[in-house]
């Protein structure tokens, strides 16, 4: 299983999950903003976070121009958690590529960490021996000797109930029940998600703006992925998954998609898609890799921006696409929040042309109005760290349960 066993929580318990939360959520706060937010009376509060403070999940510090002496009267305390609960370490798995995150129970970062290894091609097994001997070295390389959970994010679709990765297009396996194996082999909880619902997570725990309504945010880089939240919270499917937006297909007999199909949305978005068209253009060379990397993208962004006409043509028709699929977002999900995320922002410049004319052409006017569209600049971090945000808030859960006396 992906998280802690479910043991219904007392009221005192629920009361102090919130108030974790809150915390988790918001970043750290006085008793009375802490009030406010949760809509608690003021003695309430003061006695959750009385014994919170006690058995030293919470502390508690002076603001700065308290600490020195500008402001009288009462001084204000902030509230935030200990760094000494354990820490948690978020994993991202992509092409042959590894990325991981230590952090503290504080959300500190404490390391991270890139590894370029072949996954595409290893059996169930062999890829969760490599992966968890990855994770332990990580580990102690870092010194860290109180992990007490693994976040990990999956390109693919991920049923995060199960912990099973259904399928992936970076690796070889299906129906790969890796969190419980991972589980097994590390001896820690393994909470998995899939990597474009990871980011999403991280963006909106960023800006508390787009935690209220319903929010979609597409990822668009080594394929093109959307996650879904209301108010805040990850939508799940009836396999606890995300979804699958990357490989809606736009036009029958389109170009190639990873997943097996033709003209889905990724195969005219992904950053591989973009650099096969390039490489048909100008017979560049074609990656080591089957997925281009950064530099490889940036080439052709900077090579278009130059004034190359069948590059700018290539960026147009990708724009064109964008608009059709976020036309598709707006007229099927009403979303109060568009986010435009991933490296394939990198290229917006380009894309916002004929993504606008697009998005204008084949949407409802009306409908499009109530969507507020965001393009986020976003690096492969917010991957791991939204998984590790959901690994530590399943810790608060433990955390608020009362311990016996």
């Amino acid at each position: 299983m992906t998280a802690m066993p479910l043991i219904p929580l007392s009221p005192r318990e629920t009361a102090r999950r919130r108030l974790l939360d809150a915390l988790r959520r918001e970043g750290p706060m006085a008793r009375v903003e802490i009030g406010q937010h949760l809509g608690m009376s003021p003695a309430s509060v003061s006695e959750l976070t009385a014994s919170l403070l006690d058995e030293g999940i919470l502390v508690a510090e002076e603001t700065a121009d308290q600490a020195s002496g500008l402001i009288r009267g009462r001084p204000k305390t902030r509230l935030y958690f200990a760094e000494t609960l354990g820490s948690v370490i978020g994993v991202w798995t992509g092409f042959n590529r590894i990325e991981l995150r230590l952090v503290d129970s504080a959300g500190r970062n404490r390391a991270s960490r890139h590894i370029e290894r072949p996954l595409r091609n290893l059996g169930a097994n062999e890829l969760m021996d490599v992966l968890a001997e990855t994770i332990t070295a990580f580990a102690q390389g870092t010194g860290a000797h109180d992990v007490k959970a693994i976040g990990l994010a999956c390109q693919g679709y991920v049923d995060t109930r199960d912990g099973i990765v259904a399928w992936s297009p970076v690796l070889g396996t299906r129906d790969l029940p890796l969190a419980s194996g991972l589980g097994e082999r590390l001896g820690l909880p393994v909470l998995m998600e899939n990597d474009a619902s990871a980011m999403a997570f991280a963006i909106t725990q960023r800006n508390s703006d787009l935690r209220s309504g319903r929010t979609a945010c597409l990822m668009v880089g080594d394929g093109v992925g959307l996650g879904f939240l209301i108010q805040g919270e990850l939508y799940r499917g009836a396999r606890f998954g995300g979804s699958e937006f990357g490989h809606v297909r736009l036009r029958r007999g389109g170009p190639q998609c990873r997943c097996g199909g033709r003209g889905c949305i990724e195969a005219y978005l992904a950053d591989y898609a973009l650099h096969r068209d390039a490489q048909l253009i100008d017979h560049r060379p074609a990656p080591t890799l089957l997925l281009p990397g950064e530099d490889a993208m940036e080439s052709i962004v900077e090579q278009a921006r130059a004034g190359d006409p069948a590059l700018l043509n290539l960026f147009q028709a990708a724009g064109e696409v964008l608009g059709d699929a976020v036309g598709i977002l707006i007229q099927t999900l009403e979303p109060d929040h568009i986010v435009l995320c991933g490296p394939g922002t990198r290229a917006m410049d380009l894309l916002r042309p004929s993504f606008e004319a697009a998005l204008e052409s084949q949407t409802i006017p009306e409908l499009r109005a109530l969507a507020a569209i965001h393009v986020v600049e976003s690096s492969m971090d917010l991957l791991t760290e939204g998984v590790v945000i959901q690994a530590l808030r399943e810790l608060d859960l433990d955390l608020a349960r009362l311990k016996a006396a």
